[in-house]
């Protein structure tokens, strides 16, 4: 069953329906949130309060974009709102490195070590990004947006989001180059 065949059978009464589309779209949802606000509870607090906006407002819903793009930008949305009332880099930092160990798990010890210290170095990068920057990172390479999908959860132009990644892929090379993330010497 398709999204918007979930969202007309909601629209139409089967308000249970709507748990199909939480089913399908909480681990994202969830995921999104982590990434950027870095604590469990919060992204649970915050992926919880983005599926009740949706369902209280399914009316609004259009259809012009898909029901995924809309989700992740109501949840972009208030990651946004909730990291500008709780600017807290470490807190955020330490909870990625905490999702980060837990897909470490089914590494071999030596590799796992080497490869946890260039995820960090590279997560201090992205962190060290100014916000416009980290957005697109995140939501390009964890969330696995396109282009579009990004520039209309932003609410920008593509060509904005094209510019704004390869600005930070430049960033965070050079971020790397300069040893500031503890790999080159």
């Amino acid at each position: 069953m398709t999204d918007e065949q979930i969202i007309s059978r909601v629209r139409g009464g089967e308000a249970r329906m709507f748990g199909e589309l939480v089913q399908r779209y909480q681990d994202p949802v969830f995921g999104m949130a982590l990434r950027f606000v870095g604590g469990r509870g919060d992204a649970e607090d915050i992926a919880q309060e983005a599926f009740l906006r949706v369902y209280k407002n399914l009316d609004t819903f259009k259809g012009e974009a898909r029901f995924s793009t809309w989700l992740y930008r109501i949840t972009f949305n208030l990651c946004a709102d909730w990291l500008r009332r709780n600017r807290r880099a470490d807190r955020r930092a330490a909870a990625v490195e905490e999702a980060a160990e837990v897909a470490d798990q089914r590494m071999d010890l030596e590799q796992g070590i080497l490869e946890s210290e260039r995820r960090a170095e590279i997560r201090s990068a992205i962190d060290a990004l100014d916000e416009r920057y980290r957005n697109v990172i995140v939501l390009l390479y964890y969330q696995g947006l396109s282009y579009g999908q990004i520039a209309a959860v932003l609410g920008v132009p593509a060509k904005t989001v094209e510019t704004r990644l390869y600005r930070a892929r430049k960033l965070i090379r050079e971020y790397l180059e300069s040893g500031e993330g503890g790999g080159a010497a």
